[in-house]
């Protein structure tokens, strides 16, 4: 229960967290140095974000700074007891996967194995790996509302109407452009 009501509660309050920490910063620097997570680890949540939303005819999460807005929630907005319970979770999550990967680092291996591996993850069943499973899918969850409330994609991957026009309750998806609204 707890953790629904952090994932709905990240989903909401992404597009204005993400306001509150980049203002008016449209492009992310690639020199960024993490402030919450050590250069590890912010190696592997980047791979991580990479094949959870790598780019396609869109942009990925990495290029759109869905990484680098992830380290600054967590060290500017969660709680103290929620960070310590994500470094905890982020850890077990960390070390999973370089156990699955046979003592390697996740980022050492190929896309398609890394992919291969999340989806076992995500499909696993058990007590043993609850931790795991719930540290990945909280970081696939924070990737995905990170990503959706980015200036770029809002602007040039989904409808954008600033200030919302005569509300329209039946129309089809090619009378809204093609596309799905950002906000």
């Amino acid at each position: 229960m707890r953790y629904t009501a952090f994932a709905t509660g990240a989903a909401v309050s992404a597009p204005l967290a993400s306001a509150f920490l980049v203002g008016c910063q449209s492009d992310f620097d690639d020199n960024y140095i993490p402030e919450f997570f050590k250069e590890e680890e912010f190696g592997v949540v980047k791979h991580l974000m990479n094949t959870i939303l790598p780019k396609t005819d869109s942009p990925s999460a990495i290029q759109v700074g869905a990484h680098q807005v992830l380290d600054k929630m967590l060290l500017n907005v969660y709680a103290e007891e929620d960070q310590l319970e994500f470094r905890t979770s982020f850890a077990a999550l960390n070390t999973h996967l370089k156990e699955a990967a046979g003592g390697k680092s996740f980022d050492s291996l190929g896309n398609k194995k890394q992919l291969v591996l999340l989806k076992e993850l995500e499909q696993a069943e058990g007590e043993e790996l609850e931790v795991v499973k719930s540290a990945y899918l909280d970081i696939k969850q924070q990737t995905i509302a990170y990503y959706l409330s980015s200036e770029r994609v809002g602007k040039e991957f989904l409808n954008y109407l600033p200030v919302p026009g005569e509300y329209e309750a039946c129309i089809s998806l090619a009378e809204a452009g093609g596309k799905a609204w950002a906000i």
